[in-house]
């Protein structure tokens, strides 16, 4: 779950540990308020990703957020 302030670009992405991009959740212009995304685990492809340490990065304006997450299966 976020929360935006105003309406803007907003995109969010998880990452490998490796840097490389694994999957786009959201790459939209939003209305301010909250939002909620999941992510089912699947890469961009459609197939299941390993169980793992992996990165998400939620972008808006001029904000940026980077955090890990635990995959577990």
């Amino acid at each position: 779950q976020y929360s935006l302030a105003v309406s803007g670009r907003v995109s969010i992405h998880i990452y490998n540990i490796l840097g490389q991009r694994i999957r786009t959740l959201v790459d939209d212009v939003l209305e301010a308020g909250f939002h909620k995304v999941q992510w089912d685990g699947k890469g961009e492809s459609g197939r299941n990703i390993a169980s793992g340490v992996y990165l998400y990065q939620l972008r808006a304006g001029g904000f940026v957020k980077a955090r890990k997450l635990l995959l577990l299966r």
